[in-house]
């Protein structure tokens, strides 16, 4: 056992050697795991984190899941990065996906996707009221749709997978297609989630998927599922909706749970709480909060139930108040129920309301660059940084 703690600190320095130097406005000195209450579950994390660093045939998962600091990528591709870093764990599963420019925003460029033809998007926490037919959100909570006879999409990862889950739903004879390399597969029905699934003959990393409607006929797509069953090693997953709230989940998106049984993670990373207190102090209810935080841990322990939870306070942020920007006066409140639900569930808490400086913090980590004017979301320096520290709290 010393010998691999060893090994895991050795290699956590070499891949921290170019992580950024942290500004004097971060209280790095508070970037840790708090733990309310019992250590069991963080400690049954770390225990499988170590056996991968002994067997290159050792999985474990971790799952992060938030409003636009995830969708954006930059935060949660950094941990990847840094756990990826570790040469001695093989590279993981990326799981759940979405071809975010058919939904026309923002998204992760950790990997590829370009549409074409048209499309329309809808967020499970904003419907888009002129998409024609309601999307069945799953894990992703965002969906496409097109009637574009010629529409169709291309994909691709930075690793190879062998079978393509397609989730989503279409009018009834429609089965889309796959062409990879100068070859095509026909999707089947999925037996295990509601979509299309695709084997291949050979490992690939990108495709192109045609809907092949015809006139009439629609094609929705709620998300990607890319399967390698033979990787190993730290498989990090990560899902964010830009406007997400704590029962964007449990609330609009019927193939949640169903979707989350895929994965079964060791460790998911809550990191929701910044949309459902952007209002003014006397509006912002924190048992309601915490009674819709519990729909969706519950929901994650029903499919996972010896997983590890790390909740990330808020940052302290402004909010838009009409056409203007107005400080947001609740990151002291969700921080206090953050960590009476940490309490509740034996779970961990990364407390970045401290580590930023608690309020007003916002407008020092803009004029340190690592905040955008907005002074809600962070620059991409900004994330990196967070993805740096998070990453440390975790594996130390």
């Amino acid at each position: 056992m010393k010998r691999t703690v060893t090994v895991i600190a050795a290699l956590l320095t070499s891949a921290l050697l170019s992580a950024q130097v942290p500004p004097s406005c971060a209280r790095t000195d508070s970037s840790f795991l708090r733990l309310p209450r019992s250590h069991e579950r963080i400690d049954k994390f770390r225990s499988k984190l170590k056996a991968c660093a002994d067997s290159a045939h050792c999985s474990v998962t971790i799952w992060q899941i938030g409003g636009s600091h995830v969708q954006a990528g930059y935060f949660s591709t950094r941990i990847r990065h840094n756990f990826d870093s570790l040469g001695h764990y093989p590279t993981g599963n990326r799981a759940y996906v979405f071809p975010y420019p058919l939904a026309h925003t923002n998204y992760d460029r950790s990997y590829h996707s370009e549409g074409f033809g048209e499309w329309i998007g809808s967020r499970s926490c904003l419907p888009n009221r002129k998409m024609p037919a309601r999307p069945a959100w799953g894990i992703t909570g965002i969906a496409a749709y097109t009637a574009d006879t010629s529409a169709s999409f291309s994909f691709g990862m930075p690793q190879k997978y062998s079978r393509l889950h397609i989730m989503g739903e279409a009018s009834p004879d429609v089965l889309p297609r796959v062409c990879y390399g100068k070859d095509t597969l026909a999707c089947k029905n999925d037996s295990l989630l509601q979509g299309f699934v695709v084997n291949f003959p050979i490992p690939v990393d990108t495709v192109s998927i045609l809907p092949s409607i015809r006139n009439g006929e629609f094609f929705i797509i709620t998300g990607l599922l890319p399967e390698s069953p033979e990787i190993h090693g730290v498989n990090y997953i990560s899902t964010g909706v830009n406007g997400a709230r704590t029962g964007t989940w449990t609330e609009r998106c019927p193939q949640f749970e169903r979707e989350l049984g895929m994965i079964t993670p060791d460790l998911v990373i809550l990191g929701l709480g910044i949309n459902d207190s952007a209002c003014p102090a006397k509006d912002f209810r924190p048992e309601r909060f915490k009674a819709n935080y519990r729909k969706l841990i519950d929901m994650i322990l029903r499919r996972s139930p010896d997983c590890a939870l790390v909740f990330v306070t808020n940052n302290d942020s402004w909010r838009y108040s009409g056409r203007r920007m107005v400080h947001n006066d609740n990151g002291r409140a969700v921080e206090q129920a953050i960590f009476e639900l940490a309490a509740e569930y034996d779970g961990a808490v990364w407390d970045l309301f401290e580590i930023m400086g608690g309020n007003g913090s916002a407008s020092a980590w803009r004029e340190a660059g690592l905040m955008k004017k907005d002074r809600l979301h962070f620059t991409k320096e900004g994330y990196q940084l967070l993805g740096d520290m998070l990453y440390k709290a975790i594996t130390e």
